[in-house]
C-alpha cells in the first residue's frame, strides 16, 4: 500500500493518555486533518481502536513505519484551537498528561467511542487498513463520505437505561438481601445512574435484585431521554431597578466590559445587598455587545436559581444551564450545540461549565467565590477561579469575584491593587442585617434537645408570628458516632478507620468517605457485644426532634441525604419559600446563596464544628460559613435575629462574625498567616501518595522520600514537610501521606514533584498526585 509520509500526534482519551505519532492513510486526503479533529487508532498488538485527538503534525529523520489513524469521527475538528490551547496551559500547570485533562472534562460520550459504523442499512463496521480489496473498499467509503454522501454514527445501544430511587426509607428489604441493600445505598450516595454503571459499582448479579426492587417499587428504571433533568424552581426576578449602590457599581463596571481588554475584580457586597442583579445586567450588556458571558455557582440549585433568574431578566437570550448531574446525552447535545451555535450566549452553571466551548467570553463571572466547591481535587485536580482566570485574560475579558465573605487570597489580592474592589454595603431595600448573638453552651447548656434555653424561646417566639426558622447543623446523618455500650469503643470504617454515622431511616452505618454501608446490627470488634449508642446529633435526628416536640410545626431537612438530585433540592427550597414549613434544618447547604423572605431566625447547633481541623483556612471556613447563614434571615421588611451556640465563646472568630466585620477579620487573619508564613506569602503545594494498607514496602518507600525530599529543599532553599500521615490516613484501603511545600514560586513546587516522581518508580501498588494551593488538606 502506497504510504504519504505526513505524521500526526495524537492524544489518547483512554489510558494510558499518552500522545503518540501515527502516519495517515492514503484513502484519505491529506487536508481533512487538522487539530482539534477527533480520530479513531489502533493500539496494541491486537490493534484495538481508541479514540483520541489530533495535536500537531510530527517531523521524524528518518522514514518510519507506523500504524494508521483508522478514520475520523468527524468531519471538522471537535475542539478549536483555544480550547486545545486550555487544554495544555492545565497540562503545563498540573503535570498532568493532556490525554488525563481531556477525559476528565469532556462529556463521557465524546470520549468513549470505540467503533464507528457505516450509516446504511446493514449497519457495518469500517473495516481496518489492510491490502487489495478491503483497502479499495475503504477508498471508496472515504470518498464517498467527503461528498456527503455516506455518514457513519458513532454505536450506542438502541436504549440507556437510568436508575432512580422512588421512595424515601425506610425500605421493606430483607435484612439477608445484600445485593438489594447495595443497590439501595450506592443509589442513595451516588444518586440516579445508568444500568451499566450500577454493575460495575454493585456487579452484575445486581440484575436480578434490579427487578425484586422494582416490584416493590423502591426504585424506577426510564429511558435516559425520559429522565426528567428539567429546571425547576421559582424565579425571584422582580423589579430590575437598581439600588443606588449596585447603580454605581454597574456604572463603573459597564464601561471597563465595554473596553474589551482583560480586568480582574471583586464584588463584595454583603448578605442581600443584591450582586445577583449586577450580574445579570452585565451579562445582559455583554450578550448585547455580542460577546458570551459565563456565571458560575458553587451549587446546582445556586446555579438553577441564578439560570431561571437570567432567563426571567433576560427574555429571548441565548441563556443555558450546564452542572455534573445533567445526563450524558444531555451535556454532549449542550457541547455540541454551543460549538455550533455562532449566536452569543450566556452559560450559566456549576465549575464544569468552565469546560463548554464558548467562545468570545465578554464577561466572567463567579459568584460566592470563596466557596470550597469551585476546586476539584479528585481525579483531575483543578480550581475554578484560575481556569476562569486564564479564560478572561485570552478572551480580553472582565472577570468579575463575588462574595459577601472573600476568600482571604483574594481580597488581600485587591488590597495590594492586583485587582479591583468594588463595594455594596447596603441590603436592598428595607432589610438590615440581622442581629447576631453567642450562647456560651458551658453558662446556657441544651435543655431536653439540642437548644439551650435562650435559643430554645426566641424559636418559640418565631414560630407563635408564623414566621421561619432556619437550623444549621453540618453533620448528616441521624448520629455521627456509634460507641458500644459495653467497651465504649466506637464502630469504625474497616476500609478508612473513620468512625460510621447511624442513619436511622435506613437503620443503616455508613461511612461518609468511602460510601461503605452495613446494617445497624452489628458485633464490636473489641468486646464481641452487640448493644450500640448513637453519640452526637446530625440533621436527621435534629429534624426528627424538632418534629417530634412540634408536631403542628412542618419540617422540612436539607442535606446531601434528603437533596438527592436537582429536583428534590428545589422542590424542598420552594416548599420552604412557599411557607409551607416553619422550620428548615440542614447542612451547610442552607446558608448558600438562598433568599427566603419570612425567615427571621437563623441558629447554629455549634459553631465550633470545624475550628480544631488541622488547616490553616479553619478559622475563614467558620467565619464564612457563619456570616453566609446569618445572611438568610432578615431578608426582607421584618428584622432578623441569629443564635450562634459554642463552647468556645473566647475566640476571636466571633466578634467579627457578630458584627459582621469582614475587614476586622480580614487584618487579623492576614497578620496570622503573615507571621506562621502560609498563603497568601508563601506558595503552598501538597503532594499526596498512596499504597494499599499493609503494602510491605511502605516503610522503606516513606524512609527514601523523607530523605529526598530533605535533600531537595536544601537545593531549592524551601521547606518540605514530610512525607507523613495524613489527617485521614486510611481511606477505601489505602494508606494516606502527604508532604507539604512551602515555597516562593508554583515552579519550584513544580520542579520538586518531578523529582520525587522517579523516586516512586512505576509500581503500581502506588498513587500519587500534586495538588496547587490545596482547599482540602485532609
Amino acid at each position: 500500500m502506497e504510504v504519504t509520509q505526513i505524521l500526526w500526534a495524537a492524544t489518547l482519551l483512554v489510558p494510558p493518555y499518552k500522545s503518540l505519532t501515527y502516519s495517515i492513510p492514503a484513502y484519505f486526503p491529506p487536508d481533512i486533518w487538522k487539530p482539534g479533529l477527533r480520530v479513531l487508532i489502533p493500539m496494541g498488538a491486537g490493534n484495538r481502536l481508541c479514540p483520541a485527538v489530533l495535536e500537531n503534525t510530527v517531523s521524524l529523520d528518518r522514514p518510519a513505519r507506523l500504524k494508521f489513524i483508522h478514520w475520523p469521527l468527524e468531519r471538522e475538528p471537535l475542539l478549536d484551537s483555544s480550547y486545545i490551547a486550555m487544554v495544555k496551559e492545565l497540562s503545563s500547570r498540573n503535570l498532568v498528561e493532556p490525554g488525563r485533562i481531556m477525559a476528565g472534562i469532556l462529556p463521557a460520550s465524546l470520549r468513549k467511542v470505540r467503533d464507528i459504523l457505516v450509516g446504511d442499512s446493514d449497519q457495518r463496521r469500517i473495516p481496518l487498513p489492510g491490502k487489495g480489496q478491503e483497502f479499495e473498499h475503504l477508498r471508496e467509503l472515504a470518498r464517498l463520505w467527503q461528498a456527503g454522501d455516506l455518514d457513519f454514527k458513532v454505536p450506542r445501544k438502541v436504549s440507556r437505561k437510568i436508575v432512580s430511587i422512588e421512595k424515601d426509607p425506610p425500605w421493606s428489604i430483607l435484612p439477608n438481601a445484600r445485593v438489594q441493600w447495595k443497590v439501595m445505598d450506592v443509589l442513595w450516595e451516588q444518586g440516579q445512574m445508568p444500568v451499566q454503571r450500577l454493575k460495575k459499582l454493585v456487579g452484575p448479579s445486581c440484575v436480578s435484585s434490579l427487578q425484586s426492587l422494582l416490584n416493590k417499587e423502591l426504585i424506577s428504571i426510564k429511558e435516559e431521554d425520559a429522565v426528567d433533568m428539567s429546571e425547576v424552581g421559582l424565579s425571584t426576578a422582580s423589579s430590575f431597578q437598581p439600588s443606588s449602590d449596585q447603580q454605581k457599581v454597574l456604572d463603573e463596571l459597564v464601561p471597563i466590559l465595554h473596553e474589551n481588554v482583560f480586568h480582574a475584580a471583586i464584588l463584595h457586597g454583603i448578605t442581600g445587598s443584591g450582586k445577583t442583579l449586577v450580574y445579570i445586567s452585565l451579562a445582559r450588556q455583554t450578550l448585547e455587545s455580542g460577546r458570551s458571558a459565563i456565571l458560575l455557582a458553587p451549587e446546582i440549585a445556586i446555579a438553577n436559581q441564578l439560570y431561571l433568574e437570567a432567563r426571567a431578566r433576560m427574555p429571548g437570550m441565548n441563556v443555558h444551564l450546564h452542572h455534573g448531574l445533567k445526563s450524558p446525552s444531555d451535556k454532549e447535545n449542550l457541547f455540541n450545540l454551543i460549538r455550533a451555535d455562532s449566536r452569543p450566549v450566556l452559560l450559566v452553571g456549576t465549575r464544569s461549565a468552565l469546560f463548554m466551548p464558548v467562545s468570545n467570553v465578554g464577561l466572567m463571572v463567579i459568584d460566592e467565590e470563596h466557596d470550597e466547591s469551585f476546586k476539584q481535587d479528585q481525579g483531575f485536580i483543578y480550581q475554578a477561579k484560575e481556569i476562569a482566570h486564564y479564560i478572561a485574560r485570552r478572551d480580553s475579558s472582565l472577570l468579575l469575584l463575588g462574595s459577601a465573605t472573600p476568600d482571604i487570597k483574594t481580597f488581600y489580592a485587591a488590597m495590594q491593587n492586583r485587582i479591583s474592589l468594588y463595594t455594596m454595603e447596603n441590603r436592598v431595600g428595607q432589610s438590615i442585617l440581622p442581629e447576631v448573638n453567642f450562647v456560651d453552651l458551658k453558662v446556657d447548656p441544651p435543655a431536653g434537645g439540642p437548644l439551650s434555653k435562650t435559643v430554645n424561646q426566641a424559636l418559640i417566639e418565631v414560630l407563635k408570628k408564623g414566621e421561619q426558622a432556619v437550623i444549621m447543623h453540618n453533620r448528616r446523618g441521624y448520629s455521627p458516632v456509634i460507641m458500644c455500650n459495653d467497651c465504649s469503643e466506637t464502630a469504625k470504617c474497616k476500609d478508612c478507620q473513620v468512625s460510621l454515622t447511624y442513619h436511622k431511616s435506613r437503620q443503616r452505618l455508613v461511612c461518609h468517605y468511602c460510601g461503605t454501608s452495613m446494617p445497624f446490627s452489628i458485633i464490636c470488634e473489641h468486646c464481641h457485644g452487640s448493644e450500640f449508642l448513637p453519640v452526637g446529633d446530625g440533621t436527621e435526628k435534629i429534624e426528627e426532634f424538632f418534629a417530634d416536640k412540634l408536631p403542628e410545626i412542618n419540617v422540612l431537612r436539607l442535606d446531601r441525604d434528603s437533596a438527592r438530585n436537582p429536583a428534590i433540592t428545589e422542590e424542598i427550597l420552594s416548599n420552604f419559600a412557599a411557607n409551607k414549613a416553619q422550620i428548615l434544618v440542614g447542612t451547610q447547604m442552607i446558608g448558600k446563596g438562598h433568599t427566603f423572605p419570612n425567615v427571621t431566625l437563623g441558629i447554629v447547633l455549634d459553631g465550633d464544628l470545624g475550628l480544631g481541623l488541622p488547616d490553616y483556612r479553619s478559622s475563614e471556613r467558620i467565619f464564612q460559613l457563619l456570616v453566609q447563614l446569618s445572611g438568610r434571615a432578615g431578608r426582607a421588611q421584618k428584622p432578623g435575629r441569629v443564635f450562634i451556640q459554642t463552647r468556645n465563646p473566647k475566640h476571636y472568630c466571633w466578634k467579627y462574625v457578630k458584627n459582621c466585620d469582614y475587614q476586622g477579620f480580614f487584618d487579623q487573619e492576614i497578620s496570622k498567616r503573615k507571621l506562621f508564613g502560609y498563603p497568601p506569602f508563601v506558595r503552598l503545594g501538597l503532594i499526596r501518595i498512596s499504597f494499599p494498607s499493609g503494602w510491605s514496602g511502605q516503610d522503606q518507600l516513606i524512609k527514601t522520600l523523607r530523605t529526598e525530599a530533605r535533600n531537595i529543599a536544601t537545593r531549592y532553599g524551601i521547606r518540605i514537610m514530610g512525607p507523613a500521615p495524613a489527617p485521614l490516613s486510611r481511606l477505601r484501603k489505602r494508606d494516606r501521606h502527604q508532604c507539604l511545600i512551602k515555597a516562593d514560586s508554583w515552579q519550584k513546587i513544580r520542579s520538586v514533584y518531578k523529582e520525587l516522581l522517579p523516586v516512586l518508580g512505576s509500581n503500581k501498588e502506588i498513587r500519587c498526585g500534586l495538588d496547587l494551593d490545596p482547599v482540602n488538606m485532609l
